[in-house]
């Protein structure tokens, strides 16, 4: 058993280059590989997130409080992630706490890696795999890597999203990522100020119609061929153009520019080319390796789009009740604009 473990933190190290005093993986990491008859789970883990283990309350554990600890890490580990292959959650074989602290190092570390090896029946490995979080863990976000022979997934667990199933079918695959697409658009603050400026323009529903579908049709262009990797921008490109996008919207109603309904659809069109760009890069991790990315493109932009659709009935129903009084629906209208303007400058500034 030890030798089994030795060889595989040694693969580890060669496959990071790291010594035998460096972190294995960063804190808010993990790696799952499956092999034969079992599966190897390393997480690293921020000491601040364990309870009653960090006696002096410095923030980083001691190989005193370690060794001391150790049964008290591994039970509250145990207890806050869950693992398993379909319905089975398998024998565990060994924990080892891994850090890179020694005895007689007065230094401590502010992570632990947990290596815990689970024996599971071969018949079962090509299942869905499941991890999920409790809440006590995700003050940071995880970001996973699990590998077996058919290929290999990438998946972020977070607080919005503290568990996911790797390897799934393609209707769990749609349903994971229409979840992700929802989470992505309710709080991604920057697409939400773009919506509610562009709408604040003019509240005519037919105009809301055509300018949201011509929306929708291009970040689902972009998004998807960014998705299969035909088109590739980075990040730190499409998020200053993201917030030029806003700030050029909201300068259209401001400095009441008058354009045509086909230009605005055209205009919006090409800002939803770079929206769904920045999608994209968003969920890079995610989308690495997918087993149906097709199920993921079409789950995240349905998942966008019934978010869009919550903003829009939302704003809509609060006009609706504000047409009895036209002066208050005019300071609110305007303040949504002037609202956009100045987070779309703020951000503009910020990205560049």
């Amino acid at each position: 058993m030890i030798c089994v473990v030795r060889f595989f933190l040694a693969l580890l190290l060669f496959a990071y280059g790291g010594s035998a005093n460096a972190h294995l993986i960063s804190a808010g990491n993990g790696l799952v590989n499956i092999l034969p008859e079992r599966a190897v789970l390393l997480i690293a883990v921020p000491v601040s997130v364990l309870q009653n283990v960090d006696t002096n309350q410095d923030g980083l554990l001691q190989p005193e409080e370690i060794k001391l600890n150790r049964e008290r890490i591994i039970e509250q580990l145990s207890q806050s992630i869950d693992f398993q292959i379909g319905e089975n959650r398998g024998e565990v074989l060994d924990d080892q706490i891994m850090v890179s602290v020694h005895e007689g190092n007065s230094q401590g570390t502010p992570q632990i890696e947990w290596l815990r090896q689970i024996k599971f029946p071969q018949e079962i490995l090509s299942l869905p795999i499941g991890l999920s979080f409790q809440k006590n863990l995700l003050s940071t976000e995880y970001l996973f890597q699990v590998k077996r022979v058919d290929g290999h997934e990438l998946a972020k667990i977070s607080l919005s999203h503290p568990s996911h199933i790797f390897f799934n079918n393609s209707w769990g695959t749609f349903q994971s990522f229409f979840r992700d697409g929802w989470h992505h658009i309710v709080q991604g603050y920057d697409h939400l100020v773009f919506l509610i400026t562009l709408l604040a323009a003019s509240i005519v529903w037919r105009r809301w119609f055509w300018l949201l579908t011509t929306f929708t049709l291009a970040h689902g262009i972009t998004y998807g061929l960014a998705s299969l990797g035909w088109v590739q921008v980075k990040s730190e490109l499409i998020e200053p153009i993201i917030a030029l996008t806003i700030l050029l919207t909201a300068s259209t109603s401001l400095f009441k520019l008058k354009i045509s309904s086909l230009t605005e659809m055209a205009l919006v069109f090409c800002f939803g080319l770079f929206h769904g760009l920045g999608f994209a890069s968003a969920m890079a991790a995610q989308l690495q390796g997918q087993k149906f990315p097709i199920s993921s493109i079409a789950g995240f932009n349905l998942g966008v789009e019934a978010g869009q659709l919550l903003v829009c009935l939302l704003l809509g129903l609060i006009f609706e009740l504000l047409k009895q009084s036209p002066h208050w629906l005019e300071k609110l209208r305007m303040c949504m604009i002037w609202a956009g303007f100045m987070a779309g400058g703020f951000w503009l500034f910020e990205r560049i």
